[in-house]
């Protein structure tokens, strides 16, 4: 895979779990594929401490519209929505009891979260603008 993958123990609301990847690591996970899925459920399944009921990934829901997107500017080829989930909140995670559901979950819940690093440019990566901070 290429990608070293973090599970933070932290809890943080969503853009401050991705400021913190950004900071410390790249960035919030992106999901690339069903091998990765399994990857990341065995690494929740044998977490070392106590996780939130969910846990942020870098999914983000484009504000005027229903498409999702990764925040590192990966290709959102492979998805693992919930069936009838809604899509009131522009965040999205991964449910951490049931393997490989995705959720979107309001943006202030302060959840566990994966960073990840690895090869990459960064050339993709999405701008995320915070009011608290004069760059990120």
């Amino acid at each position: 895979m290429g990608r070293n993958i973090t599970l933070v123990g932290k809890r943080l609301c969503w853009s401050d779990a991705l400021l913190y990847c950004r900071d410390f690591h790249w960035d919030l996970l992106s999901i690339r594929g069903p091998e990765e899925q399994e990857m990341i459920d065995e690494m929740v399944s044998s977490a070392p401490f106590s996780l939130t009921s969910h846990l942020w990934v870098g999914l983000r829901r484009s504000i005027l519209g229903t498409s999702w997107f990764w925040m590192s500017g990966d290709p959102m080829d492979f998805t693992q929505w919930e069936h009838g989930s809604h899509q009131s909140s522009p965040c999205g995670s991964m449910a951490s009891m049931e393997p490989s559901t995705w959720r979107q979950r309001s943006c202030e819940e302060h959840l566990n979260f994966f960073c990840y690093t690895g090869p990459t440019d960064g050339e993709n990566q999405v701008h995320f603008y915070s009011s608290t901070r004069e760059k990120q």
